[in-house]
């Protein structure tokens, strides 16, 4: 198993910052960067071997509702993977970083990544992901994360834009009870899309519903798996609900792990103490 890490904006938030606007953790990236370089730093501590950057909330369209330009939010992009970087070599370890690419629903910052069906053009989800993904591209990270994926209409557009991509990426899903995708399809015709990448699965979805989504699924590709700790996200007060408890059981991962999960990690609410408590 591969360790991956835990929820970047958790960590953040255990090292006392505050992630009020709507950009989140990529917030950060221009006030506070050395934050989030110690967020990946803790992970890497706490024995992840793929840290994930802070570009996951990063759009133009969501930077420029901030109030950046098009230059700042490539400038963001770009220094999202060099932060990684940074964290690695500070850490003396051999880690691999992964460039995070998320859905539109993301730039939305309404919980729209839980939901799919955007309602807008194949050729606007093209456009909103062609420049940011040659930016990211160009800064040579290990892999490309394309992450919390609520529909394969979108998937679909992306892996037409990472045709002959030079860099290795994998595919994870935003999922709901039923074995489904959280925009309805199924997860097998989900998997079924994964085309080129290095590996599919899930991420970002109540740790309790994935060991049945793995078995629901065939794939000739290892899975990933890297749920939230089960709390469920109120976008209008823009606060995690439900139990605080975090983490998931020994047992769980090795149910993962028997369903051909071979990178394991966690998302939103899944922090440092969580991932030095995966097994290895």
């Amino acid at each position: 198993m591969i360790k991956l890490d835990g929820g970047l904006s958790t960590a953040l938030e255990s090292n006392g910052n505050k992630l009020t606007t709507s950009l989140w953790s990529g917030e950060l990236i221009r006030s506070k960067p050395a934050e989030i370089t110690k967020a990946h730093l803790d992970f890497i501590n706490a024995g992840a071997q793929i840290v994930i950057t802070s570009s996951y909330q990063l759009s133009y369209s969501g930077c420029a509702n901030r109030g950046w330009s098009d230059a700042e939010t490539d400038q963001a992009l770009i220094s999202s993977t060099q932060l990684a970087k940074d964290a690695i070599t500070q850490s003396g370890k051999s880690v691999k970083v992964a460039a995070s690419v998320g859905p539109y629903g993301a730039s939305l910052a309404d919980g729209s990544e839980y939901k799919g069906n955007y309602g807008v053009s194949k050729s606007a989800l093209k456009d909103f992901h062609a420049r940011r993904l040659e930016i990211l591209i160009s800064t040579s990270p290990d892999y490309l994360a394309l992450e919390t994926m609520p529909d394969t209409f979108e998937v679909e557009l992306l892996l037409e834009l990472l045709t002959d991509c030079p860099i290795p990426f994998w595919l994870s899903y935003s999922c709901k009870e039923g074995n489904q995708t959280n925009a309805g399809q199924s997860f097998q015709s989900a998997v079924d899309l994964a085309g080129d990448a290095m590996a599919v699965g899930i991420n970002c979805t109540k740790p309790e519903l994935i060991t049945e989504l793995l078995r629901s699924a065939k794939s000739g590709k290892p899975f990933i798996v890297y749920p939230n700790s089960g709390r469920v996200w109120d976008a209008k007060n823009k606060v995690w609900t439900g139990n605080v408890a975090a983490g998931f059981s020994n047992q769980l991962v090795n149910e993962w792990i028997e369903a051909g999960a071979q990178i394991i990690g966690g998302c939103c609410g899944i922090g440092t103490a969580e991932i030095k408590a995966l097994s290895v």
